[in-house]
């Protein structure tokens, strides 16, 4: 007998390319099989035309787990709201039901539209917000990644962030975790706790590294995932 795996529908951050998963595909075990959405780099979407974008590519034909990093934690919620057909679980990572340091965001919007790019080009900034200790190869795909968007798409997602409307009540009811990096300069603990009211059945783990941990920590994330998956796999859809 040949063991269906897992499907991991994974919602990417700000860059919307998903390319700075691809470490932590590399540590996924055969028994999960990953489904990277990426949204357009090319042109701007709103809010709702991300939502859309993220729904039209949830499988509808087998169960399936949602991730969520970091800008896409909004947009999940909203799909939660929705109750979508065959879920089975949510994992959050580094992330928020509206973003929790606004001056942040205020700060990035007054930069000239070129100025997030040339911000994270700097290695020693895209270190100290973002990837931290992580090796060189990861620092230059997070580069590589931001380097490959529009600018008015990355600006864009910064407004989305600033104007973020207040979450919509979960229509969900299984299982759900929360990734917390120890040292994530972008997004505080209180994120998460902000989360928990709205899913009181999500757990919380904490991965030791920044931000971006899926990429400055791949192993460890990849563990991290594979065990909740573990422990949910044979349950039966429960939103």
């Amino acid at each position: 007998m040949i063991e269906q795996k897992t499907a991991l529908v994974m919602l990417p951050g700000l860059d919307g390319t998903g390319m700075v998963f691809e470490p932590l595909l590399k540590q996924l075990p055969a028994t999960i099989e990953p489904f990277v959405v990426r949204y357009p780099g090319d042109r701007p979407m709103s809010f709702p035309e991300h939502i859309d974008f993220a729904r039209d590519r949830l499988p509808h034909d087998r169960p399936f787990v949602l991730l969520a990093e970091s800008f896409s934690g909004p947009i999940s919620l909203q799909l939660l709201a929705e109750s979508p057909a065959n879920q089975i679980g949510m994992v959050f990572v580094a992330t928020f039901a509206r973003y929790p340091k606004p001056f942040l965001l205020d700060l990035a919007r007054l930069l000239p539209q070129n100025g997030l790019r040339k911000l994270f080009a700097t290695t020693l900034l895209s270190r100290f917000f973002c990837l931290g200790s992580a090796d060189r190869e990861a620092v230059a795909l997070f580069q590589e990644a931001l380097a490959s968007v529009d600018l008015a798409v990355l600006s864009q997602r910064l407004q989305i962030l600033a104007e973020l409307p207040p979450p919509p009540a979960p229509n969900f009811n299984g299982p759900c975790l929360y990734l917390r990096a120890s040292r994530d300069r972008l997004v505080p603990e209180r994120a998460a706790t902000r989360l928990q009211d709205h899913l009181p059945q999500m757990q919380r783990q904490q991965i030791a590294g920044p931000h971006i941990i899926l990429l400055a920590r791949p192993e460890a994330g990849a563990r991290a995932i594979s065990n909740f998956i573990d422990g949910i796999a044979d349950q039966p859809c429960t939103s």
